[in-house]
């Protein structure tokens, strides 16, 4: 069964409310911990609301991308959309923050259903052809949402307190749930519905907590040597040996093993997960350089970083426009990826001299060249696969970023903090980056900084290097541009 094309318009507009509901979520809450401390205590607490959303999001998405195949992409996705507006209204009513950790717990849970599914439901209703499209009005939905949730999350807390900003996911969970709902009954789907793989779920979910958490401790709440974080990496090494040993003799295998060998998916996999590193580097530790090295001042540093926001959406949406009109989704890349190592070669050449405004701009430079790798990476994935297969290569698509991402802010972190550390007199006992931001420095120490980042700048632009090499392996495949295939039931 195919559908209209105005009935593919309703549920793409549904996927797109779903993914910027999980996307401001994310962003909306931080500048809300302030006041969510001063009414629920628990200071000691506070990261973990903000980090514990980010861990279950992360291992959500590889096991919900493999459940909606299994048991359909309707049913999983309105569970999830479900589950994350009844953890908000646990979230809005906390009265700890314990209660409130627990809830944004069950809350990222559904938000990394809603992030997976989303992308995987345009799979369903779109050619190969033209996801490439789509796959760019995604980018720009998620760049809108982290642009505009710290400002909502900031308004709403000021002029109706912070619990609104839970309150706001109701009527927007909704709307997405009520568009999608009653198109999604006639996507085309194949269905191998099985008995849910317990096992495999708790070795995926206890490896990649473990390894989360000890990247999340490591360097700042312990020491990376401390019993903790290496008990954290020993139990994730082990739990990952056995999970995907099992993987190999499953019938319905989580991570399917012919993902990781064939010729698109497995150099896709690793060149997403070096790609999204860099750019949620670029977009978590520069503010940090602007204040520091650059002397921007905090009221400026927010407008500094937009342009690397919207590049990235810009080269995003070119990307995915070119790969359909051409069929090629390994061209676009080849052009973006290059400039973005040359604006990153610049940026670690004149990090001390460069002015802030020249920096913004170089970084919107690299925002569009990385932007046009991450259509293209839905694409040639989910075009690799059959319909059957789409929520599993898409919830690893999605994992393979997320870990990129914590993997690489973990080790710049800890390269920033080293070279600060043995370049900068009387740092040495420093544990962050924000430490270094309320202290005074005089111009010596500023230059020093500068230098350390200018190190980072030019390790990024060696992993983008390596990233393109990566992807220049990638078998290039025509890209069906006819119904999509799938045949089977389209109701659950």
């Amino acid at each position: 069964m195919t559908l209209s094309a105005s009935e593919t318009r309703i549920v793409i507009t549904g996927a797109m409310v779903v993914l910027f509901l999980a996307a401001l979520e994310q962003t909306i809450v931080a500048t809300a911990l302030p006041s969510i401390a001063n009414s629920l205590g628990g200071f000691d607490l506070l990261s973990w609301v903000v980090t514990i959303y980010l861990l279950t999001a992360t291992c959500a998405t590889l096991v919900l991308g493999k459940l909606s195949d299994m048991y359909g992409r309707r049913i999983v996705l309105n569970a999830c959309i479900v589950t994350f507006l009844a953890a908000s209204v646990l979230c809005a009513v906390a009265d700890s923050m314990i209660m409130l950790i627990a809830a944004r717990a069950l809350q990222g849970l559904g938000g990394g259903g809603l992030m997976t599914l989303s992308h995987a439901t345009v799979g369903d209703a779109v050619p190969p052809r033209e996801r490439g499209r789509y796959a760019g009005y995604f980018a720009t939905v998620w760049a809108t949402a982290s642009l505009l949730g710290p400002t909502l999350g900031g308004f709403l807390t000021e002029y109706a307190g912070w619990r609104w900003v839970f309150w706001i996911n109701l009527p927007i969970g909704l709307a997405g749930l009520l568009i999608t709902d009653r198109v999604m009954r006639r996507l085309p789907q194949q269905h191998r519905k099985s008995h849910i793989p317990y096992a495999d779920i708790a070795l995926f979910v206890a490896g990649s907590m473990s390894f989360m958490l000890a990247l999340t401790w490591g360097g700042s709440a312990f020491a990376w040597t401390d019993p903790r974080v290496l008990g954290g990496f020993a139990l994730s090494i082990v739990c990952s040996w056995m999970f995907f040993r099992r993987q190999g003799v499953s019938a319905q295998p989580i991570l399917p093993p012919g993902f990781l060998k064939d010729a698109v998916i497995g150099p896709t996999l690793v060149a997403a997960f070096l790609a999204f590193g860099v750019y949620i580097v670029m977009a978590v530790l520069p503010p940090t350089y602007f204040q520091l090295a650059l002397g921007a001042p905090a009221s400026q540093v927010g407008l500094l970083m937009i342009p690397l926001l919207l590049s990235a959406t810009i080269g995003a949406l070119v990307s995915g426009r070119a790969v359909t009109w051409t069929g090629n989704y390994k061209q676009p890349p080849a052009i973006g990826l290059p400039l973005a190592v040359l604006a990153l070669a610049i940026l670690a050449w004149e990090a001390e001299a460069i002015s802030p405004l020249a920096a913004s701009v170089l970084m919107a430079f690299v925002g569009a060249g990385i932007g046009t790798f991450f259509p293209v990476s839905m694409t040639a994935v989910q075009n690799a696969v059959d319909p059957a297969d789409m929520g599993a290569v898409t919830g690893a698509l999605g994992f393979s970023r997320s870990l990129g991402g914590a993997v690489a802010v973990a080790a710049a972190s800890a390269l920033l903090l080293s070279l600060i550390a043995a370049w900068v007199p009387g740092a040495g006992h420093i544990e962050g980056l924000q430490d270094l931001v309320r202290q005074p420095l005089d111009e010596a120490e500023r230059v020093a900084i500068a230098q350390a980042f200018g190190v980072l700048f030019a390790a990024l632009a060696g992993v983008l290097l390596l990233c393109l090499a990566v992807f220049s392996r990638v078998a290039g495949r025509e890209l069906r541009s006819g119904a999509v295939d799938a045949a089977g039931e389209g109701a659950e």
